[in-house]
């Protein structure tokens, strides 16, 4: 057998007996919470001249190679066909030879991820979903279907509907959400791979909702200006506008903003005559006005400003007595909601971990095509296409009912909690072998579930009350002496929501703004099909078939060699020995051997 090793584009010396065993998966089902990589045993290479050079001169004294620290590209040719392609190299040891491995398949994939975040990766991706969060924001992602964001109301114990009105929903507690989807399709588009599967068309992909992480402190504002002016005097006839409150932050007369955004603006002023004023006396007019560089202008609860544009206040009053004026002028910049920043603790293979497990997902990688089939478990183990391989079976050499220890009886699919204790949404996968532990966890979502009581009221308006989800992002805390709660936000929580649109009257506001609006449609974030016993009975019934009194086949096969290097590993296989249909969970081969782990699937298409 003729093999050839490139590594970053250089061919290197073999040794010409070189036996490399292959073992071929797309994914071990004995690990259900990972995907696995095909690779190759340790072998040998000789140190020669070509290889030393080529690795960068590893194993000579006083090197600096950074090969064993790094994933180098490999490519694998066998016979002259390119049989590994983008693949990478793993040098484990240096003596008077280099002891190396290859891998390849998936792992090449989420090499492109390694230690890499949402926030990091996508970060110029995400621009587009940053914004500024305001009534205006809040209202338009209601009633537009293709924004990639949007804000659902739920319960996140905080205050939902507003202090002065308790029949106006409130936003100042309440966090945006982004697409599952445009998450997992931005991640596949920026590594340069596109991907299939007949999951695209599921409503549990299509409207699948992560949460912003980061609950808003108090409301979400930042103060940027806070002052009161007392005691500015006048006499008759009055005081011109011209004579303006003082308010600076910066040594010029004026509040100059240094930061462009949607800021909440306050200007409460009042004016008053002296005492005591004789009966009949003391007429006085006051007006209040404000100007932005210069330019007479009406402030607002929502208003836009850019940096360097400077605020002024001023009076105009008309009196026949003496009196005094004062000025109250509050600025808050109003939340930037930033996708990028609060993603960087989001790790993109654990995004891409949670999307496989909760769909039941299997990829079939071509790193060739930089192509992704994604198979659901009902398409590998259920309607999958056959073959007959009857004639390559030599012997059965072991046959096992279990797959090590990596199932139990109750196999848990879990949630994060913010009582340790809970476990409401959690699901089981279960296996009927006595013989098996009581019970072992799988898998864990990074994402947190709803509180153990699931709904509360939720008024909408005289009409509807909806049942709404309790995902807590905030710790009622009491105050000593008051009867006033103080609303303490947690950190880096995640939560999945799915949308459901209503259809009815609602106004909507924001005690921060103090601004409301009557909107026709509010759309609620549920816990609706999320829990894991769900997942698991939609998801998981056909994969129950491979591991549920299962029998494992460890066999020889004589496969023809161009088969192997062309081997797919997404058909259904049928033994007229075994009278069963079976798939190879991983194949291994060498020059003079060929084997397989054969697993049946119980009722194939039954």
């Amino acid at each position: 057998m003729i093999i050839e090793l490139w590594v970053d584009g250089v061919s290197l010396d073999l040794y010409q007996d070189t036996e490399i065993k292959h073992t071929l998966q797309i994914n071990d089902v004995a690990e259900v919470k990972d995907r696995q990589a095909s690779y190759t045993n340790s072998f040998k290479l000789p140190k020669t001249p070509k290889n030393v050079k080529a690795l960068g001169g590893l194993g000579i004294h006083s090197n600096t190679s950074n090969i064993p620290y790094l994933k180098p590209d490999a490519l694998l040719k066998i016979e002259g066909f390119d049989f590994l392609t983008q693949a990478w190299v793993q040098i484990t040891s240096t003596d008077d030879e280099y002891s190396v491995s290859i891998y390849s398949g998936i792992i090449e994939f989420f090499k492109i991820f390694e230690n890499k975040t949402i926030g990091d990766y996508l970060a110029a991706e995400l621009t587009e979903i940053n914004h500024n969060k305001n009534l205006t924001t809040v209202i338009n992602t209601q009633n537009d279907d293709t924004l990639k964001y949007t804000y659902l109301f739920a319960d996140f114990n905080g205050i939902t509907h507003r202090k002065s009105n308790s029949n106006v929903v409130n936003i100042d507690f309440v966090v945006p959400s982004v697409l599952v989807s445009y998450l997992f399709e931005k991640i596949h588009t920026k590594a340069g791979y596109t991907f299939s599967g007949e999951f695209m068309t599921f409503d549990d992909y299509i409207n699948w909702w992560i949460s912003y992480p980061k609950a808003p402190e108090d409301d979400g504002s930042t103060i940027y200006f806070d002052e009161t002016k007392t005691g500015i005097s006048f006499s008759p006839p009055g005081a011109e506008g011209s004579f303006g409150f003082t308010f600076n932050n910066g040594g010029s007369n004026g509040v100059k903003i240094l930061e462009k955004g949607i800021y909440n603006i306050l200007a409460d002023g009042i004016a008053g005559l002296n005492e005591p004023v004789p009966s009949g006396l003391g007429s006085l007019s006051y007006n209040f006005y404000a100007t932005i560089n210069g330019i007479q202008m009406n402030l607002a609860p929502q208003m836009e400003l850019n940096e360097n544009d400077v605020i002024e206040l001023f009076y105009d009053i008309q009196s026949d007595w003496n009196g005094s004026a004062s000025m109250h002028l509050k600025i808050r910049k109003l939340e930037d909601v930033s996708f990028t920043e609060e993603f960087k603790d989001l790790k993109v293979t654990d995004l891409l971990k949670d999307v496989y497990n909760f769909l039941g997902l299997t990829p079939n990688i071509d790193n060739v095509n930089r192509s992704i089939e994604y198979l659901t478990n009902e398409k590998r183990f259920k309607n999958s296409e056959t073959e007959d391989w009857s004639n390559y079976l030599i012997s059965i050499d072991n046959e096992t009912y279990k797959f090590g220890s990596s199932y139990a009886q109750n196999n848990l699919f879990k949630y994060k909690y913010n009582d340790q204790e809970d476990n409401q949404s959690d699901g089981a996968l279960v296996i009927d072998n006595k013989n098996l532990d009581e019970e072992k966890t799988v898998f864990t979502s990074i994402t947190y579930s709803v509180e153990k009581e699931r709904l509360s009221d939720f008024y909408v308006n005289s009409s509807l009350t909806q049942k709404a989800s309790i995902y807590k992002l905030y710790e009622k805390e009491p105050q000593d002496g008051s009867t006033e709660l103080k609303y303490k936000p947690l950190s880096k929580r995640y939560f999945y929501l799915r949308m459901n649109k209503v259809n009815e009257s609602v106004v909507i506001g924001s005690d921060i703004q103090d601004l409301e609006q009557t909107n026709s449609i509010i759309k609620f974030g549920e816990f609706r099909d999320l829990t894991m016993g769900y997942i698991i009975g939609k998801y998981y019934k056909d994969f129950k078939n491979v591991i549920n009194q299962s029998i494992i086949w460890n066999v020889t096969l004589n496969v023809p060699y161009p088969k192997l290097l062309n081997l797919d590993l997404t058909k259904v296989l049928y033994f007229d020995q075994l009278q069963q249909y079976c798939f190879i969970n991983k194949i291994s081969f060498d020059d003079s051997k060929t084997t397989a782990e054969l697993v049946r699937i119980k009722d194939f298409r039954s």
